[in-house]
């Protein structure tokens, strides 16, 4: 190519596009395979232009179009060109692409001064690069595709290697056929990632054989904890804007009620896809706004069922721009219609609405509208309504929660407090066990039921409290102020409620919403530590360990997030830990200083396998941090292992292999070893075998991107097992059972060593996190009647202890002897032992002196 001189007025005229190559007529016996291999094209390339499948049968007779890089076959009886293997047609395009950018660079350099021909010259130089780019991409994509392909043929599902893991192997392969080359190295690493994103969302979009209702077709992807930029996939493609598409177009066939329930359903099945249906049903409304005429639903205020469906899609809607605009609409339209209904806002249904676990925030936005339009008092009584539903919700609703939790759990919670000092914590993990599994399936799925309940509900109080602490301005003289806050905080069961939740199930406080309300239930309960501290620590697994999980060193939005979570970190970790301020701030300092360190480290030899040493840059401020001195041992174990979560994260966001792969094990094990977080640099290995057989990482680990869900969630079982120190140290087993909700054995040893949990060994089971309510004080103590006394028996065999004389020898001592006995550093053995060989001295008078002392 070569440059038009300067003024010459001489038209650019760009080269011509070459045709496109001609259909094939298939012929009988001709497959996919076949007919690519005439072409030398792959069979991916050949049923992708074709909008088919590589297992499509084909009709004798059927035209097919041939990708742009077919090789007509050739006509004479020479031998034919061996076809060109996907790494070559891979380095061809990339050696293309470049040339292009080269003429394209060439061909501007000295263009003519007429404008118009100016932007000619460029724009076909622009094309030229474009489609070089595209071509490229799609040789990148053909050559990973065809590698994942070929490894995986053949092989059984669960022996498959996953494919983050070949996608980041088939990318390493062609970055090494072009080590040196600074030019290519981005554009490959760039095809690779756009490779990764799209297959992902591929494999998240079920493919469909009957008669699929769109929202049934859509309810069908599952999008939690998907990254951003697969979500975003997912919505582009063309089989789910339609789905979406008929979605909407359904719900405006439906009655106003009916509509609001299926859009709730939706969104509560997938807020992403659930928004996008709303916002294209809502944008399709004709110009007078359907809400206007429809007084069904903006008479929402007065039926309970409706108002909580529309409170669900209203809040979900405020997740996007569009929905956001969708939002003012809606509470617009609402407001309007009060105005002109005025009954219906002091209608005692809203009330009920919030009771029942209604989300307050369609009620305040349409209350912040009337009193913008003037109506003060429709305003008032709006937010009245709420805040009554609110006093319901907590006076009512969880105390009747706590009850039936409370009830069914009765005899159980009497037998691990009459039996369970007498008993090791291996033995009470046996008996509780196989006292659930006696009471079979209804038991066991109403105990689930009951706890799932009072889980949403306090959810919903949450929820109330944070929405009326931040009303818009103009409510502010209508709302909860913080001191109102705190004192609903003074309710025994209010706080025992929260407390319970949090340990029960930290996602109580998921998303945006749910984290500012654990924020502010930790400035508003500092004068009650135990309840601080369980918001404390499910705030921390469900918000900051995630945060702390996207740390890319490459991505400087992943950067942000972790450094907003560490601040945010900083106001609340001194009420959270009971330290001072001083420490926490030298703390997040310190891990700011690492986040800072990794963000100029490329990682490059660590990814090519080398061990930890290879962190030289962050090396000092780990040393640093695990130098630090905290007054509080488990403040300082967490800090550390928020240090080991940027790092790990860190690793894993540069390989592109998740915490399953024994390279990047090695590599995290030697860090947590160096944090003094693993008696050893292989115990991390250890710990997830022991804890991923029943998912327990992806459990606790969710709120994660998915490439370091498990990762974070081996970090949030280490959190929450180091706190059952306290609750083990006080022989109060149901908090330390909290604690360690989910954890195993392995766990405790590799993050901190047995002795540090105070001799709590052995694995907490997570039937044993599901019972713990002795600490309520409305349970009634059971009467211990001849049932009673036969279920503690077996409770007794179900720990082990086969001596029916031992038994009926433990249970004749009482609670208070087991008790003391336990108190005078006698051991569960011993006092098994002594109730086998001389039962009598379990029944030796035990009292204190003077001074308070036992004797």
């Amino acid at each position: 190519m070569f440059p038009v001189d300067a003024g010459s007025s001489v038209r650019y005229t760009p080269p011509a596009t070459p045709p496109p190559p001609p259909p094939h007529i298939v012929k009988p016996q001709e497959t996919v395979a076949t007919v690519a291999k005439t072409y030398q094209v792959t069979p991916e390339e050949l049923a992708r232009t074709n909008h088919i499948t590589v297992d499509t049968q084909l009709t004798p007779g059927q035209q097919l179009q041939l990708p742009p890089n077919a090789v007509q076959p050739a006509q004479t009886d020479a031998a034919p060109t061996a076809p060109a293997t996907p790494a070559a047609k891979t380095d061809a395009a990339i050696a293309a692409y470049q040339q292009a950018v080269k003429d394209r660079t060439e061909a501007t350099s000295n263009m003519p001064q007429n404008g118009a021909l100016r932007q000619e010259i460029r724009q076909g130089a622009d094309d030229a690069v474009n489609k070089a780019k595209t071509a490229m991409d799609q040789a990148i994509h053909d050559e990973i595709a065809g590698e994942v392909a070929q490894r995986n043929q053949g092989v059984p599902g669960q022996f498959r290697t996953p494919n983050d893991q070949l996608v980041a192997n088939a990318g390493d392969a062609i970055l090494a056929r072009h080590q040196g080359d600074a030019g290519a190295t981005p554009l490959i690493k760039d095809a690779v990632h756009t490779y990764q994103v799209q297959a992902k969302a591929d494999a998240l979009i079920p493919g469909y054989y009957g008669n699929w209702s769109a929202a049934d077709k859509l309810k069908g992807i599952n999008l939690q904890g998907q990254p951003k930029e697969v979500v975003d996939a997912v919505l582009a493609d063309p089989r789910v804007k339609q789905w979406v598409a008929d979605a909407a177009h359904d719900a405006s066939g439906k009655s106003a009620a009916d509509c609001a329930k299926y859009l709730a359903d939706l969104t509560r099945a997938s807020p992403e896809l659930g928004r996008e249906v709303t916002t294209h049903w809502w944008n399709a409304q004709d110009t007078q706004s359907w809400m206007s005429s429809n007084s069904e639903v903006l008479s929402a205020m007065s039926d309970p069922e409706i108002y909580r469906d529309l409170s669900v899609v209203y809040r979900n809607l405020g997740g996007s721009d569009a929905g956001q605009a969708a939002q003012s609409d809606f509470a617009g339209d609402v407001a309007k219609y009060l105005e002109r209904n005025s009954m219906l806002a002091n209608n005692n249904d809203v009330t009920k609405a919030i009771s029942d676990g209604g989300d307050p925030a369609l009620a305040l936005a349409v209350a912040s509208n009337l009193q913008a339009d003037g109506k003060n008092t429709l305003a008032m009584q709006m937010v009245s309504s709420v805040k009554l539903g609110m006093g319901n919700l907590q006076q009512v609703t969880l105390k009747q929660d706590m009850q039936a939790y409370a009830k069914q759990t009765e005899e159980l919670n009497n037998l691990i407090k009459d039996l369970g000092p007498g008993l090791t914590d291996d033995q009470k993990q046996q008996a509780i066990q196989k006292y659930i599994d006696g009471k079979g399936k209804d038991w066991q799925d109403q105990l689930k039921a009951n706890k799932d309940k009072l889980v949403a509900d306090v959810r919903a109080l949450d929820l109330d409290i944070t929405s009326l602490t931040s009303v818009p301005d103009n409510l502010k003289s209508y709302g909860l102020t913080k001191e109102g806050a705190a004192k609903l905080l003074d309710d025994d069961t209010t706080r025992q409620s929260i407390e319970f939740a949090a340990t029960q199930d930290p996602s109580v406080f998921d998303g945006e919403e749910g984290g500012e309300a654990a924020k502010l239930l930790i400035e508003l309960g500092h004068k009650d530590k135990d309840f601080t501290a369980a918001v404390g620590k499910a705030y921390v697994v469900s918000h900051l360990m995630p945060s702390l999980g996207e740390m890319n060193p490459s991505d400087d939005a992943s950067i942000a997030k972790v450094k907003q979570a560490l601040e945010s970190f900083r106001g609340l970790g001194a009420q959270m830990l009971g330290i001072p301020q001083g420490e926490v701030d030298k703390g997040i300092d310190k891990l700011e200083e690492v986040v800072n360190s990794l963000r100029t480290e490329t990682l490059e030899d660590a990814k090519q396998g080398k061990a930890v040493n290879e962190f030289a840059s962050v090396q000092k401020e780990l040393q640093e941090l695990k130098e630090l001195p905290f007054s509080d041992a488990k403040a300082g174990m967490l800090f550390r292992t928020m240090a080991l979560g940027i790092t790990g994260a860190a690793f894993i966001s540069q390989t592109g292999k998740t915490i399953e792969d024994p390279s990047v094990q090695n590599v995290i094990g030697s860090l947590a070893f160096g944090l003094d977080l693993a008696p050893a640099k292989n115990a991390l290995t250890g710990t997830i075998q022991a804890l991923d057989k029943n998912n327990v990482l992806e459990q606790w680990g969710h709120a994660a991107p998915e490439l370091t869900e498990k990762f974070i969630g081996v970090l949030n079982v280490a959190y929450f097992a180091a706190g059952a120190v306290k609750g083990v140290a006080d022989h109060d087993y149901p908090t330390a059972i909290f604690s360690g909700v989910g954890a195993g054995g392995a766990a405790l040893a590799a993050f901190g060593g047995e002795e540090m949990l105070g001799g709590f060994a052995g694995p907490i089971g997570i039937a044993v996190a599901t019972i713990a309510v002795v600490a309520l004080h409305f349970i009634e103590q059971h009467h211990k009647d001849q049932e009673y006394k036969e279920a503690q028996d077996k409770f007794l065999e179900g720990a082990g202890i086969e001596n029916k004389d031992e038994r009926e020898a433990l249970i004749g001592a009482g609670p208070d002897q087991l008790n003391a006995m336990r108190a005078r550093g006698i051991t569960p053995e011993n006092i098994q032992e002594i109730a086998e060989t001389d039962p009598r001295l379990l029944h030796i008078a035990y009292g204190t002196d003077g001074q308070g002392r036992p004797y």
